[in-house]
């Protein structure tokens, strides 16, 4: 009998040991492998997004550019430079990584041959602009894309593995099984014994339920708040994300369009289409289906910050439909010009900042409720191993004290 109770309570420890162990693996690596990569990985594609558009907007401005244009070039490029270094050494994907070490130089190169010609009054400038943006746009955010897409696999398969349904299935089995046998010996010693209660056995069956009841509840706590984290974190801040560096795209697209002067009608087709997949027409009107009314609608403590992001669009597309409205009129090219770098400027810059605020608050609440999630499985092993232990000392001294009665 003592055998057989032991081997019960053993088979309940297993069970609730592996799977806590395998959900607080897959936690640690949410924590400190795939969210953090995922997180670089999205600010290195808004950080370079954001470099290219200021590039192009620093250009259109012509000579010397605005020394604040000039800086938000250069602070886009260090931050992107440093989350390639940190997503190296993360262990991110090896080719994607490579492209970007290798490419990047060359972009930087291009943009500052474009900037000496511009300071010269040489047309050649802005093709080594439109060519510096190709290549961001057609090869070096598209390697960006690999790594946030790698990343958003691996947060995927963690947040599988930190929440399987057969995790708390595995534990009630065995530990409904151990408990059976250990009220099956307690029927059994009454019916030999005529001894109502054996104390320790009863302790020792108390400590097996406390281990079982613990460990499902925790696994509950754990879920829910992995949960939360998923809904109120990762979506509205993988969302927002995207938002931003298509917004970030159509603003680059005006800024070369503008450059070619009167030539840019591939771009301004460009940023049409991203205009469309945000959700409003080349007229600034909305069509209700796009990113940032399905991101909007989220649920979250963050849907109000994220509400301000469809108007701040709104303003700046109005901006940029007026600036084409002025190109199109005989000697409006500068009027469009002037406009793009004031008001335009002042308007897409509403809209960054919004969808900055709504990202980094986003991206604080994903950390915060994986710290808890983490947090409700943190003594859960230690506990489940002394009680269990504890159960199996007190259940083989139960055993040994009928076994006295009868000596």
């Amino acid at each position: 009998m003592s055998i057989i109770v032991t081997v019960g309570l053993l088979v309940l420890w297993v069970a609730a040991f592996t799977t806590v162990r395998a959900r607080q693996q897959a936690l640690h690596s949410l924590r400190t492998d795939s969210g953090p990569s995922l997180i670089a990985a999205q600010s290195l594609h808004a950080d370079l997004s954001a470099a290219d558009a200021a590039a192009a907007r620093a250009f259109l401005a012509g000579g010397v550019e605005p020394p604040d244009q000039r800086a938000a070039y250069q602070r886009a490029i260090a931050d992107a430079s440093e989350r390639i270094v940190d997503l190296a050494r993360a262990g991110g994907p090896r080719e994607p990584l490579t492209v970007l070490t290798e490419r990047l130089p060359v972009y930087t190169g291009e943009v500052e041959r474009a900037r000496a010609n511009n300071r010269l009054g040489l047309v050649v400038g802005g093709a080594y602009q439109r060519a510096a943006s190709s290549l961001m746009q057609g090869t070096i955010l598209p390697a960006a894309d690999r790594l946030a897409a790698a990343a958003a696999d691996r947060i995927d398969r963690d947040y599988r593995q930190a929440s399987r349904a057969y995790h708390p299935v595995v534990v009630a089995v065995a530990g409904l099984a151990t408990l059976a046998v250990l009220i099956a010996l307690q029927i059994r010693l009454f019916r030999r014994t005529n001894r109502i209660l054996n104390p320790a056995l009863v302790a020792a069956t108390l400590l097996a339920t406390i281990a079982l009841g613990w460990t499902i509840a925790a696994f509950g706590v754990q879920r829910a708040r992995l949960l939360d984290s998923r809904d109120d974190g990762y979506v509205p801040m993988t969302m927002t994300a995207q938002a931003r560096v298509l917004a970030l795209r159509a603003w680059g697209d005006e800024s070369l369009s503008l450059i070619s002067r009167g030539n840019g009608a591939d771009l301004d087709a460009d940023a049409d289409a991203v205009s469309a997949r945000l959700g409003y027409d080349p007229q600034a009107r909305p069509t209700r289906t796009g990113l940032l009314a399905t991101t909007a609608a989220l649920p979250g403590p963050d849907r109000p910050a994220r509400d301000a992001l469809a108007p701040a669009w709104q303003a700046y597309q109005a901006s940029a439909a007026r600036v084409r409205a002025l190109v199109a009129e005989v000697g409006g090219f500068q009027q469009a010009v002037a406009l793009a770098q004031g008001g335009g400027t002042d308007a897409f810059r509403r809209f960054d900042t919004a969808s900055t605020v709504v990202f980094d608050a986003s991206r604080g609440r994903f950390e915060q409720r994986l710290a808890a999630a983490d947090d409700a499985l943190d003594t859960l092993p230690l506990a489940v191993t002394a009680a269990l232990l504890f159960a199996a000392a007190l259940a083989l001294v139960g055993i040994q004290l009928r076994i006295n009665d009868y000596r």
